[in-house]
């Protein structure tokens, strides 16, 4: 039951959220801010791509930093200079800047996730870490879209929502800190090669790096658009909220789903669907209500995406494989989040706010060709070799994906891998 979860690892919960509401709202926040400053799109694009790169730096490199001086410790640096961070960047207002600020909140952002999400898997056994698993997207989901509403407590040409983040992200560390628990280790796994990866799961890997590409510009660009389409502060905190919460919801109805049928089919469905909703967008007005409406139905085939396209790879993968595979999908996830705002942000200062629709568009495109194309190469998975499919947060680092992977290895069978 999801209280034995709850019971021992509440605190590391409430911490979670205080980050992820933080995360929330400095993200809209900071992009736009950006726009009202009259930071070109592109420039814009690159200020939110340091956020990626910090964030893909910081999963890699937090173990190094803890097991020199302890959980504990990097924990309250890193969330102390997040908190930091964010205030520099009211104080000075240069695209320089705010791009070595979001540089480094991505790193001590990720550092914190990885903490949490350590502590939180040595806190699971086998009966439980699925449930662990999915309150904590629950919590990752709620915290984002929560944070979208904080735009509305003050005008953000302000200093005050600044202070609001910063505010929260150094409430983070009341409950993880005063917490009592056994510091875990950091286990090292052999590393799968990208390219070995790709050739054991084309349109798993594919979608992974694709979908990076749709949703970091989706979470990072889209206060732009909203100020390039006339959206109010309030109309954007709406735009923003609804397609993570739609996107939240369809985790499971759609997972389920994958879990009846070939994965692939599912990915080639959701692709479709969303470029043709990005269509229907492109038609509508953006004060419309048809066109909130059709942009949570997005989010809502769009986010899910990408945990089922690591199920699908996790599919393909014999058990002794998945831990070390995990690493590399953080590295293709991360890859593919550093090229979606810069390539929005590009298409934003040519196109206007139609580019911010057409670059969704043509990427899920991209992936229901892409998928189509494996999907007669190679031959589907057979059910019974499937794992279960597991939600997956949407800024996930390798210690969460460790934990995915080991709940698909309890999943499957002990019968080989379906071949294809």
């Amino acid at each position: 039951m999801i209280t034995s979860v709850l019971k021992n690892t509440w605190p590391l919960f409430l911490g979670m959220a205080f980050l992820m509401l933080g995360n929330g709202l400095q993200g809209t926040l900071v992009s736009w801010r950006a726009t009202y400053e009259g930071f070109p799109p592109s420039t814009t694009g690159w200020i939110m791509t340091g956020y990626y790169a910090g964030f893909l730096a910081g999963s890699l490199y937090t173990p190094v930093l803890v097991s020199g001086v302890g959980h504990i410790r990097v924990f309250a640096a890193l969330a102390s200079l997040a908190s930091t961070a964010v205030l520099i960047q009211v104080l000075f207002i240069n695209p320089g800047t705010w791009f070595a600020m979001r540089l480094l909140t991505g790193f001590c952002f990720a550092g914190t996730y990885v903490i949490v999400e350590s502590w939180l898997n040595a806190a699971s056994d086998n009966k439980s870490r699925g449930q662990m698993l999915s309150f904590y997207m629950l919590i990752s989901f709620a915290g984002l879209a929560g944070g979208q509403w904080l735009l509305k407590i003050a005008h953000p040409s302000g200093f005050s929502l600044f202070v609001l983040s910063s505010i929260l992200l150094s409430l983070a560390l009341v409950p993880v800190l005063v917490k009592r628990t056994e510091t875990p280790e950091f286990e090292t796994h052999g590393r799968i090669s990208t390219l070995k990866l790709l050739t054991i799961s084309p349109a798993g890997v594919f979608t992974i790096f694709v979908s990076a590409i749709a949703h970091g510009a989706m979470f990072a660009m889209g206060a732009v658009f909203a100020v390039k389409a006339g959206l109010t502060v309030s109309s954007t905190v709406l735009f923003m909220s609804s397609f993570i919460a739609l996107g939240a919801l369809a985790q499971w109805p759609l997972g389920w789903l994958s879990d009846q049928v070939d994965r692939r089919i599912i990915l080639l469905g959701s692709g479709l669907i969303a470029a043709l909703l990005c269509i229907w967008l492109l038609q509508l007005d953006a004060t419309q209500t048809s066109f909130y409406v059709a942009f949570a139905c997005l989010g809502g085939v769009s986010l899910p995406m990408y945990s089922i396209a690591v199920a699908h790879t996790n599919d393909r993968l014999d058990p002794e494989q998945m831990t070390g595979a995990s690493s590399t999908i953080v590295l293709i996830l991360g890859i593919g989040s550093l090229l979606g705002p810069i390539m929005a942000g590009y298409l934003l200062n040519t196109m206007g706010s139609p580019g911010y629709l057409i670059h969704l568009g043509l990427t899920h495109f991209v992936i229901a060709v892409g998928v189509a194309f494996f999907m007669t190469r190679r031959v589907a998975v057979a059910h019974e070799d499937q794992t279960h499919y597991q939600a997956v947060p949407p800024r996930s680092t390798g210690i969460a994906m460790e934990a995915v992977a080991l709940e698909a290895e309890e999943s499957q069978e002990t019968e080989e891998p379906g071949d294809g």
